[in-house]
């Protein structure tokens, strides 16, 4: 297991979208562990697709992510 805290997620998404450079619309984490890239993505408004190998760690992304979503709609 890696860490990878929301805010550092938030910033290696900004950091893909140069300034003048279209911004990317969807993220892709192919190892999703507990879903930090899916919150971050989320929060900056872009979409996201996840996979993750390992069911205990899949359910615990799923439910980070839609608590986002949730949030987002709630404050967004």
């Amino acid at each position: 297991p890696a860490q990878k805290p929301e805010a550092l997620m938030r910033w290696c998404i900004l950091q893909a979208d140069p300034k003048g450079a279209p911004v990317i619309e969807t993220i892709y984490d192919p190892y999703m562990g507990s879903g930090s890239t899916g919150v971050a993505a989320i929060q900056l408004g872009r979409k996201f697709i996840g996979t993750e190998i390992e069911p205990r760690y899949f359910d615990i992304a799923v439910e980070r992510i839609t608590n986002a979503q949730r949030q987002k709609r709630l404050f967004g």
